[in-house]
């Protein structure tokens, strides 16, 4: 098999990978995968084209390749044009499957597969470009792929809101000059033989921050269920043979299921007992902020003079950490201050200017 076929099997299995793991933080209303597998070949082939076609253009005047690989051609036309030509991606896209741009996550999760497209098309010919390029595949696979997804997330999040809920066009130009300018100073920092050692700490910080726009999305999702009401209509069947691991009772418990997680009422204490993998599932889905659980374990007190492991001191595990016990309200509580603390933590601890952001929010 030449290198070409084999580099063609490997692109496709990296980028579906990463469609996969997009997908995860789609939480409440999952996009199928039928459909951003069409995003990703759709905006892909359509932003590569665009991109070509704006290069050959500029050609004409005496930009080759060798004139704009620096920080001035990074930041004034690689970035630009990139940028540009991915929107036009996610254009095609929305037009083709406008039906299912139904939640701000949406615009997120199609332009990051446009941006994936684009990018695997891309390492494609790099990697092939020439003899000893072969590397370049999979180090672009680790560095670029990810990089080209979080700088565009943002043009992504502005369509959205520029399409669905009539905020105008300058939200999308504003969204796109963002991601122009981050991805030019990410290929000056790669062009530039000082400075490339910043290179994976500056793609640290902006896959940081494209999280923290995917964890808000979340969090205003139409589709984000209020974790209370789950409660408010049990499944009218009970659950026996379970023991309390807070008072011990080991009566018949009244259970609530739905799609989320599985929880059961201890009528002699009150509280909810749910195993270990639904109070993960819990903190996981209803605050996107959450991260594994292992990490947010820590003991407490109760009067009685008990010591269990808390979770953020609304969730309890006993001595066997596989059954833990809550109260509704507090859990709900807690939830609550997590996601008021993403949106706060979001807004006033962006790297993008505060007044650009205010043009997104307000």
């Amino acid at each position: 098999m030449t290198f070409i076929n084999l580099s063609v099997w490997i692109s496709a299995l990296i980028g579906v990978i990463i469609i996969a793991w997009i997908r995860s933080f789609d939480i409440y209303e999952k996009e199928t995968f039928m459909a951003m597998i069409w995003a990703f070949l759709a905006g892909g082939i359509t932003a590569v084209m665009i991109a070509l076609g704006v290069y050959e253009f500029l050609r004409i005047f005496g930009l080759e390749d060798e004139v704009i690989s620096n920080t001035l051609g990074s930041l004034l036309v690689i970035g630009p044009v990139e940028e540009f030509a991915k929107l036009m991606g996610l254009v095609v896209v929305y037009a083709l499957i406008r039906k299912q741009f139904n939640e701000l996550t949406d615009g997120i999760i199609y332009m990051s597969c446009v941006a994936l497209g684009f990018s695997i098309i891309e390492n494609f010919f790099y990697a092939n470009s020439g003899e000893g390029t072969q590397y370049l595949l999979v180090y672009r696979a680790f560095i670029s792929t990810p990089a080209h997804i979080s700088f565009s997330v943002i043009i992504g999040y502005a369509w959205y809101r520029y399409k669905k809920e009539n905020k105008p066009f300058s939200t999308v130009i504003v969204a796109l000059a963002i991601a122009s300018i981050l991805h030019g100073v990410f290929d000056a920092l790669a062009f530039s033989p000082w400075f490339n050692f910043l290179l994976l700490i500056y793609l640290w910080l902006i896959l940081r921050q494209s999280l923290r726009l995917v964890q808000y999305t979340n969090v205003v999702s139409p589709f984000r269920p209020e974790f209370k009401e789950l409660f408010d209509s049990p499944s009218g069947e009970k659950a026996e043979g379970i023991g309390c691991p807070n008072c011990g009772s080991s009566a018949p418990k009244e259970l609530c299921r739905n799609s989320f997680f599985t929880s059961c009422r201890c009528d002699d204490c009150g509280y909810q007992i749910a195993s270990r993998n639904d109070i993960r599932k819990i903190f996981r889905i209803f605050a996107p902020e959450y991260k594994r659980l292992s990490k947010k374990l820590v003991p407490a007190r109760f009067n009685d003079g008990r010591t269990v492991m808390s979770v953020y001191g609304s969730a309890f595990f006993g001595h066997s950490g596989s059954t833990g016990f809550f109260r509704v309200e507090e859990v709900a509580g807690r939830l609550q201050a997590i996601n008021d603390e993403l949106l706060d933590r979001f807004r006033k601890r962006s790297f993008i200017s505060a007044n650009l952001l205010r043009r997104f929010f307000e």
